[in-house]
């Protein structure tokens, strides 16, 4: 996710530098087939070139809409995920303990029991995220997404690394053989909660208060899968490719009939101006082609990386741990 004001010079070159590459062949190329090879006949009208870029920019626009919605709509649920975690923790940390108990336990087994349990809940965390990091056959897989990844390190961390932490050795290999380990780890919170109920650590309304934030979680956790696993619908984005070839095709002959109205010397300016309007309606079909997808390791990725650090420092500062590990730092000027 870009946390700057305006993109950098050295990014907006990465991203559009092909797009200028596109725009100046297609401006010179139609100067040399009319001015060269004499082909007069392929100066086409103005009108139907207007008409398909004003078709064009409502399809267009109408893609990166509902692909920037898909793109919020991800950062609304893992906003849910930190607030619920921060409310789960607090709210455990509050409510177990020996004040209703008739068989008291001693304080630190109290004390241990509750970090087992948030430890547990980072763990789902670095789970989920993981899940959300694995690429998937419609998530851009070219050279230059490929190299952008390279760039800003946002490679698929060390899961295992990540977990070890925060799992026990018993329960990583006992995820190992979930088809849904995320799922499964919330079952076994909503598990050790009932444990913890029948051993007099929490009362019933504690102990639903404590489940209706984990189902909480398993609601977040779902609408991130569907966001993740529905790619955005392929119409949309192939016709919007084809009507954007078409137009930035069709466009400098379109521009020839019009400068050659104004003066015959005059037709050089259907580079710069092709080059104008092209770079325009290509970049507004690469912004919503990027944006379709939040969770692929882009720059307008949702932060991931960031986001479950945040809530791991949270949950650690509750627990007064010794070590708590710094916030990610941004990298030319976005976090991840």
């Amino acid at each position: 996710m870009y946390i700057k004001r305006h993109l950098s010079p050295a990014i907006i070159y990465f991203y559009t530098w092909r797009i200028t590459l596109v725009s100046l062949v297609t401006g010179f190329f139609a100067l040399y087939v009319y001015g060269y090879l004499g082909w007069d006949w392929v100066a086409i009208p103005w009108l139907p070139i207007s008409l398909i870029g004003l078709a064009t920019a409502f399809f267009v626009g109408f893609k990166n809409n509902q692909a920037y919605g898909r793109s919020w709509e991800a950062r609304i649920v893992w906003g849910g995920i930190t607030n619920t975690s921060r409310a789960f923790a607090a709210t455990l940390r509050g409510f177990a303990g020996n004040d209703l108990n008739e068989h008291p336990v001693p304080q630190q087994q109290v004390d241990a029991e509750v970090r087992t349990i948030l430890y547990r809940h980072i763990g789902w965390l670095y789970t989920v995220k993981h899940a959300m990091r694995q690429r998937t056959t419609w998530e851009h897989s070219s050279r230059a997404a490929k190299n952008q990844r390279k760039a800003l390190n946002t490679h698929i961390e060390n899961y295992e690394e990540e977990i070890k932490e925060f799992l026990s050795p018993e329960e990583i290999a006992w995820m190992h053989a979930k088809k849904n380990p995320s799922t499964q780890l919330l079952d076994k919170q909503t598990q050790e909660l009932a444990r913890l109920r029948k051993e007099g650590l929490l009362n019933d309304f504690r102990h639903l208060e404590l489940q209706r934030l984990i189902n909480d979680l398993y609601a977040e956790q779902g609408r991130s899968e569907r966001i993740k696993n529905t790619p955005f619908p392929r119409q949309y984005a192939t016709v919007s490719t084809i009507f954007i070839a078409i137009f930035v095709i069709l466009l400098p002959f379109g521009m020839i009939g019009e400068f050659k109205k104004l003066d015959e010397g005059l037709l050089w300016l259907v580079i710069p101006f092709n080059l104008i309007v092209s770079w325009v309606f290509i970049l507004m079909e690469y912004t919503g082609d990027v944006s379709e997808n939040p969770f692929e390791g882009l720059l307008n990725d949702v932060p991931l990386r960031s986001i479950v650090r945040n809530i791991e420092i949270d949950i650690k500062d509750m627990l007064a741990d010794d070590v708590i590990p710094e916030k990610i730092q941004p990298k030319y000027g976005a976090l991840f």
